[in-house]
């Protein structure tokens, strides 16, 4: 072996173990360092806590905050009765947000007008469009302790008493339907309308038919708007959330028939940048099957 082939045999362990040690302490000192919250809300004898870490990374203007280790406590008469982390998908990426139910991280507030406040942690996952969460921790009484209910309200939502009954309805839209057959920002979706239960939010969209009607309405004025402008890819964007409305109606068959119409006209067969197949008839079809694996063509979505 040549002199020079030696040198740079031995070398690159040499300086493999250097980088090595010079990384170790780094990589210790970033997963050590960060500032430790905690952020607390009080009604009688309740307190609900929640705490995270954050941590600086990044350089100059790509400087970020990220937060980890969520973890969610509830104290009740002096007794703690719930303290677990928040976990995924928050393990990976989350920042605390605002709630529309309380306007803060972490709140009280009853949502089944029980008299009993549910503890709301807000957190956001991060994207554009996506994704939301609620996290509602109530009281089991009979097991004294506290239940979580979580929501991924996809977009986004807004809280409201229809009733005026105390019962709060989050009103979003149904995320399974982003980008279906266009793209993600060509178009609005269905209605969905959440209630807080201990362990779950039910789907409950079909109890306000007239919450639903009136969003058909603006979703007609949405496609009309499009037809005249000639906006290929909004077309289906408006056709499809129209017609799932109309089915938590009891009225697809009219929603089928919009769709026929279109069709006619040859608003389903023009391509753009943005749209996606399929197109046509073709497209009638996969929009059926979807509704019907969605729960839209029987029981409640």
């Amino acid at each position: 072996m040549s002199r020079r082939r030696r040198l740079r045999t031995f070398a690159w362990p040499a300086s493999a173990a250097l980088v090595a040690a010079l990384l170790v302490p780094a990589v210790a000192q970033a997963q050590t360092d960060g500032t430790a919250t905690t952020e607390t809300a009080t009604s009688g004898t309740v307190t609900a806590e929640l705490s995270y870490v954050t941590r600086t990374r990044g350089r100059g203007r790509f400087q970020f905050d990220e937060y980890r280790n969520f973890r969610v406590k509830i104290t009740r008469a002096g007794q703690v009765l719930y303290d677990e982390p928040v976990g995924d998908p928050c393990e990976q990426f989350c920042t605390p947000t605002e709630t529309a139910l309380t306007r803060k991280h972490i709140a009280l507030r009853d949502l089944n007008a029980d008299g009993e406040g549910e503890a709301i942690v807000g957190l956001f996952t991060g994207g554009a469009n996506c994704c939301v969460l609620v996290l509602a921790y109530g009281y089991d009484a009979a097991a004294n302790t506290y239940r979580r209910a979580r929501l991924d309200t996809g977009g986004g939502y807004v809280a409201r008493d229809y009733g005026g009954d105390g019962v709060i309805e989050l009103v979003g839209d149904d995320f399974r339907f982003r980008g279906l057959f266009t793209c993600g920002a060509c178009g609005p979706r269905p209605i969905r309308i959440w209630h807080y239960g201990l362990r779950r939010f039910e789907v409950v969209t079909r109890d306000f038919p007239g919450k639903i009607r009136s969003h058909v309405r603006r979703l007609r004025r949405f496609y009309v708007r499009v037809r005249r402008r000639d906006e290929a890819a909004f077309v289906k964007g408006a056709l499809t959330p129209i017609a799932a409305d109309l089915c938590l109606l009891g009225r697809c068959g009219a929603g089928f028939r919009l769709v026929r119409a279109a069709i006619r006209r040859g608003e389903l067969e023009r391509r753009s940048a943005f749209d996606v197949s399929p197109l046509g008839t073709a497209y009638l079809r996969a929009l059926k099957r979807f509704l019907r694996r969605t729960g839209y063509l029987g029981s409640d979505p």
